[in-house]
């Protein structure tokens, strides 16, 4: 059978299917157009009503599609000519990006992605219109989708080679260019994720922003590059599906879910997900326990006012070099089921949220960063402290608010980055020091420190029998090259993919009862009333999460005492390692965010009273050796202490030295 004839016959089928199947779709798109430009096929359906026309389809898609365009401007009652496009979703043939390669060209195919980057609008010429040059005669001429455009070969009229392309009366199409690469959860580590440019056409222009998840259908096609002559594929789309919440997690099979069900009901689940983080690094029981927990991650919630309260736990670890940091956060980065890992050294703001690019043509657009293409699984951020000032900005919004705003090249855009964030850090001066706040000691803007759920410091500290069973686990690992794991991480992966998928634990009235009472018992647990705030709702919510996450290891649907009591201990933890003031021995929230603690801040204030009541005795200048002696007199301060201070609030422009050895209030 000749094309022609198989062309007719496909017509001839398509108007049979339209007819019986989809009569009540086409009446009703016809009766919308032009608002309304595409009816969607489910391929399902058509398999049904012929196999053969659905494997035709597959393999020669455009004559396919253009015989269904066809069947339906036949059957339209009102013969109005109507160009309908004909969208099939729920293809068959889904391929991943990395095996799309030339033995699928010219194929129809489905593939799954996340939008890395969107291109301007553009208009394509669909029919120009020429006029020659020699009688003035008008011809059209359809175009394809390449950059050249095709003049008529001569005038019918007086045989002319010469013509002029009329730009206005030419018939245009909208167009734009995407790109989308492959779901993080099918990366194995160190891969670079595979990317495939795509061609979005008439209505399905600007239906895509960067970091969207979506099943993509369409041709494979390829073109030629004018300046390199190399070919490069892409996909011409046909149709567009969102993946959300099923594109979320990794494929279970039934044995799978039977295995975790199993496995759910050990009592002693808990502590194995916790022994089964990181194996290979020995000890830091409670940063592994926290890492489990943020793995799992808290149940997100949106209020009835559209508030949108967040589920994602983030975890900051700072410590010596050399414990293991980074570590722990490549293997938190190969088990989460999305995750990406960003070293601070050789990341910009603009690749951990989005960068404003040129396209081809000399437009911007977006390209969406690690914290975008991370939504809804782990961002590892290494050496944070080694970022640019500039660049740690980019995190504030994204930590709390979970979104990414963009205000650059003359684009405005609003981007989702619901991750959880584990970050690494190094102490300021290379070694920890108890007796300092850690503010002092890590380079971190206040504002960022507080918007981390759990901090743990990680001191090297040498002990005779830590080390010894240190040096034989290392040696072990080494002379064997095994870990003894709990649980397999293949299942540990799938299980918390299947956690995350069906749990959304609800706070029980016993658990409410425990998170109260410590809320409220830390929070005037301080023997002064004008003491240091210990903590603020901050760290009750980070709890509540932290409590969530619990009851979501043992795949639970309420959130009961235990779990309450679990996250508490580990705030608790946190709290007790990094919130006491060095000089009081008391919680102070203000030492835990990276302020400066409630007790310096008094102290201040008494340096700041007494340099008042010098100047007035000295008339206008306050003697800075009188100032140290009264201090010790009154206060029992050191002079260092009195130095620190006279330059801290010099540094905040409270204080001058109008001349040596004296100082004034500002």
């Amino acid at each position: 059978m000749n094309s022609t004839a198989k062309s007719q016959t496909s017509i001839i089928k398509f108007e049979e299917f339209f007819a019986t199947s989809y009569k009540d779709d086409v009446f009703e798109i016809l009766e919308k157009y032009p608002d309304e430009r595409s009816l969607n096929v489910d391929y399902n359906a058509l398999e049904m009503f012929d196999p053969d026309l659905a494997d035709l389809l597959i393999d020669k898609p455009e004559e396919v599609i253009e015989a269904a365009q066809t069947a339906i401007k036949n059957i339209d009652p009102l013969v109005k000519d109507a160009d309908i496009n004909i969208r099939f979703e729920n293809l068959s043939n889904v391929i991943p990006l990395k095996d799309l390669l030339s033995k699928y060209i010219g194929t129809f195919v489905a593939a799954d992605g996340i939008v890395r980057k969107t291109d301007e609008i553009r208009p394509r010429i669909e029919t120009g219109v020429f006029e020659c040059r020699g009688c003035m005669r008008l011809h059209e001429v359809e175009q394809s989708s390449g950059n050249r455009i095709i003049e008529p070969s001569l005038c019918s009229e007086c045989g002319g080679r010469s013509f002029r392309l009329l730009q206005e009366e030419s018939k245009y199409i909208d167009t734009q260019t995407a790109r989308m690469q492959e779901p993080l959860e099918n990366l194995s580590g160190g891969t670079e994720p595979k990317q495939m440019l795509m061609i979005l056409e008439d209505d399905l222009v600007d239906e895509l922003n960067p970091g969207d998840k979506v099943r993509i259908t369409g041709t494979l096609r390829t073109f030629r590059e004018e300046r390199s002559g190399k070919f490069k594929n892409y996909i011409y789309v046909n149709h567009i599906e969102p993946l959300e919440q099923e594109f979320e997690e990794l494929q279970l099979s039934e044995e799978d879910e039977e295995k975790i069900i199993e496995l759910s009901k050990d009592p002693h689940i808990y502590d194995k997900i916790i022994k089964s983080t990181a194996p290979s690094i020995r000890g830091y029981r409670d940063v592994k326990e926290a890492i489990a927990l943020q793995l799992f991650g808290g149940a997100a919630k949106q209020l009835e006012d559209e508030t949108k309260l967040r589920g994602d736990i983030h975890i900051l670890i700072v410590g010596d070099p050399g414990i293991g940091k980074s570590q722990i956060l490549k293997y938190v980065s190969r088990l989460a089921p999305r995750s990406i890992y960003t070293s601070g050294k050789g990341t910009s703001g603009a690749g951990l949220t989005a960068a404003a690019v040129r396209d081809e043509l000399g437009g911007w657009s977006l390209e969406a960063g690690a914290l975008v293409l991370g939504d809804q699984g782990n961002v590892c951020v290494d050496e944070l402290d080694k970022m640019r000032s500039e660049d740690r900005s980019a995190l504030h919004e994204a930590l709390e608010q979970q979104t990414v705003s963009i205000a650059k090249a003359g684009i405005m855009a609003t981007l989702n980055s619901r991750c959880s964030v584990l970050a690494a850090a190094n102490p300021k001066f290379g070694r920890f020091d108890r007796f300092k706040v850690l503010a002092e000691q890590i380079d971190l803007p206040a504002p960022i420190i507080s918007r981390f759920d759990l901090i743990f410091v990680i001191e090297d500290k040498p002990s005779i029998e830590g080390d010894s069973k240190l040096a034989d686990h290392i040696l072990k690992i080494h002379q064997s090259n095994t870990v003894d794991y709990e649980i397999e991480p293949d299942l540990l992966r799938k299980y918390i993919a299947y956690a995350r998928r069906t749990c959304n634990p609800k706070l029980t009235d016993e658990a409410n009862q425990v998170l109260r009472e410590f809320y409220v018992s830390t929070r005037n647990s301080n023997s002064e009333e004008q003491g240091p705030v210990p903590i603020t709702a901050r760290q009750l919510e980070a709890i509540i999460r932290l409590s969530e996450a619990s009851a979501k290891i043992k795949l639970k649907d309420t959130v009961d005492k235990e779990d309450a009591e679990k996250a508490v201990r580990l705030q608790m933890a946190c709290l007790k390692e990094v919130g006491v003031d060095p000089e009081t021995g008391e919680i102070d929230i203000e030492v835990m965010e990276g302020r400066t603690p409630t007790s310096e801040r008094e102290k201040m204030q008494k340096v700041m009273e007494e340099i008042g009541l010098l100047e007035e005795e000295f008339g206008d200048q306050a003697p800075m050796n009188v100032l140290v002696s009264n201090m010790a007199e009154k206060y029992d301060m050191s002079e260092e202490k009195v130095e620190s201070f006279v330059r801290n609030l010099n540094q905040k422009g409270l204080i001058y030295f109008p001349t040596t050895g004296y100082i004034k209030r500002a």
